[in-house]
């Protein structure tokens, strides 16, 4: 891993066009901007994960079927119904 020391106003480029610029520095926090070429994704890497786990999840119930998705309700609906038994209400939802 490089590691590179930057400066509000200052940025570093990668190949391929993208250039990443320090906008902005606070006491906790770096605001980063980044310009890239329209075919490049960017995305923050939870985002990144939480939409390969989506995809992950949505190719397992196209694999399962239709019996899959009635597996799937039955399973909700029994998470609901023992957190109903600490969280009233909740199996109402």
């Amino acid at each position: 891993m490089l590691v590179l020391r930057r400066r509000a106003g200052e940025a570093i480029i990668l190949g391929g066009g993208i250039e990443i610029e320090v906008m902005e520095i606070s006491r906790t926090r770096v605001k980063l901007g980044v310009r890239a070429p329209r075919e490049v994704s960017v995305a923050r890497r939870e985002v990144a994960v939480l939409a390969e786990e989506n995809r992950k999840a949505s190719d397992f119930m196209i694999s399962r079927g239709q019996q899959g998705v009635g597996d799937l309700v039955r399973l909700m609906r029994n998470l609901a119904n023992e957190s109903s038994k600490v969280l009233p209400g909740l199996a109402d939802m």
